[in-house]
């Protein structure tokens, strides 16, 4: 009976402490360059204004001027 209890314990903390060693979930919504937010790609209504770490994009809301 233990080791089931053991192992779905386990499992349910596995997710979170996963997460928190991901350095990519680190860097994700982290704030850059202008106050933008890294993401793995912006959104319409934003422009592309740097690079962050593992290729995320630096996106500031506005749009970029012609």
């Amino acid at each position: 009976m233990k080791r089931p209890l053991i192992v779905f314990i386990f499992l349910i903390f596995w997710d979170p402490a996963l997460a928190g060693l991901n350095p990519l979930s680190l860097e994700m919504y982290k704030k850059c360059y202008r106050n933008g937010t890294c993401r793995l790609k912006c959104y319409g209504s934003e422009m592309l204004v740097a690079y962050c770490m593992f290729q995320l994009e630096c996106c500031v809301k506005g749009n970029p001027a012609p």
